[in-house]
């Protein structure tokens, strides 16, 4: 796969400008190293250094001030620090440095995992540090065009360069660029076996929980594959471990950026969704090319796409939850965009029936401002009933 240019440079720039020290975070091998050294050196004339290197792993920690001084030559140089939750105390050592000397764009840092207190990266930047997130490609990244935010602007904006097919490819290799480069599924596998063994058996481990169990982490992964929205007790006695170890699972392999968790709206009793980040884990656990898997993958495609074009637009990122009738019926997507109420549904199929209106007739008859979407392979919009609208999968991104 050729070099894709990420939306995130954009927003890196931004921060730089106002913050000492600007944040790049998401899950291992997602691109973060490869948009720092290809385009962000390159932008800002940075020394860039990595800690997935023991040589610099052992200066960082025996002096972690020398180490920050000589590295950005006095702060004369802009330094990029690659992992940097390999050596939580540069944490504390930047602040120090940072509030002598206070200087925009001097740090950039790098990590695969969340900062703070809970994972055991003391995160004290705060009013000091721009934190960015990036996220697996988008569709506007994987074509190569330039960033289209239909979400941003409540689908009012859209250039119709986007195609069913980006949308299929999206849905079998998923927007991670080290699985979605390889055609081949086997290969791919391989991949992505490789990236789960470093992810629960070293990079789990790394993390401030009681100790946690490699196996059990890729269980769990499996399990919530195939059942998004199983309750923690059943998974508990699925996998046959202690119920009140599961949400320390959770809780690490969030911090780790690899699953989306999905609330039910407007409902504190009701169990979340937890729904893995990329369908290529997606096919890689279940093997699966049914509908109901391509319509997870569907779903998935939608939070990424969301989230993404918040965060590459400068905005807050939204909160996204579920809807749940009683009757079982569902929206899956419920979301305030351009502060308006949408419940969104998706379809695989452009033959929607009525009966696929239940779930959306029911939000929409509860919160009555609100507005009903459906995403679906068509051509055009046009309303199928009141209140609703089909819109073409080219409006997801």
């Amino acid at each position: 796969m050729h070099h894709r240019k990420r939306h995130i440079t954009h927003v890196l720039s931004k921060r730089s400008k106002i913050f000492p020290v600007v944040g790049l975070v998401g899950p291992r091998q997602v691109g973060k190293s490869t948009t720092l050294i290809t385009d962000w050196k390159a932008k800002t004339k940075a020394n860039y250094i990595t800690l997935d290197k023991l040589e610099n792993v052992n200066r960082a920690k025996v002096a972690p001030e020398n180490f920050l001084l000589t590295e950005s030559s006095n702060l004369a140089t802009r330094l990029i620090i690659d992992e940097i939750q390999k050596v939580p105390t540069l944490f504390d050592s930047i602040k120090a440095i940072i509030d002598q000397k206070r200087r925009v764009g001097a740090f950039t840092i790098s990590g695969s995992v969340e900062f703070s207190d809970k994972t055991g990266v003391k995160e004290s930047l705060a009013g000091r540090m721009g934190l960015c997130r990036l996220y697996p490609l988008n569709l506007s990244e994987l074509t190569h065009k330039t960033l289209n935010t239909t979400w941003v602007t409540a689908f009012k904006s859209v250039r119709n360069t986007t195609k069913i097919k980006d949308v299929e490819m999206w849905l079998e290799r998923g927007g991670m660029p080290i699985f979605c480069a390889l055609h081949d599924q086997v290969e791919r596998n391989i991949a992505i076996n490789s990236w789960l063994e470093a992810l629960c058996y070293r990079d789990i481990q790394q993390l401030k929980f009681s100790k946690l169990e490699g196996e059990v982490a890729l269980q769990i992964l499996n399990y919530l594959a195939i059942y998004p929205d199983i309750s923690l007790v059943e998974l508990a006695k699925k996998i046959g471990i202690n119920r009140s170890s599961v949400p320390k699972y959770i809780s690490a392999l969030e911090a780790l950026f690899i699953l989306y968790k999905i609330p039910v709206y407007k409902s504190r009793v009701a169990r979340a969704e937890y729904h893995l980040f990329d369908p290529a884990l997606l096919h890689y656990f279940t093997s699966d090319k049914s509908e109901i898997f391509r319509y997870e993958a569907l779903k998935i495609l939608c939070i990424n796409e969301i989230y993404s074009q918040f965060e590459y637009s400068l905005k807050p990122k939204p909160n996204i939850c579920t809807y749940k009738t009683p009757g079982g019926a569902k929206v899956e997507l419920v979301v305030t965009l351009n502060n308006k109420l949408f419940g969104i549904n998706l379809s695989l199929t452009d033959n929607i029936k009525p009966y696929d209106l239940r779930g959306l007739k029911s939000f929409l008859n509860k919160y009555q401002k609100a507005e009903g979407i459906i995403l679906a392979p068509v051509t055009q919009k046009f309303e199928i009933d009141k209140g609703i609208t089909v819109l073409p999968w080219s409006m997801i991104g």
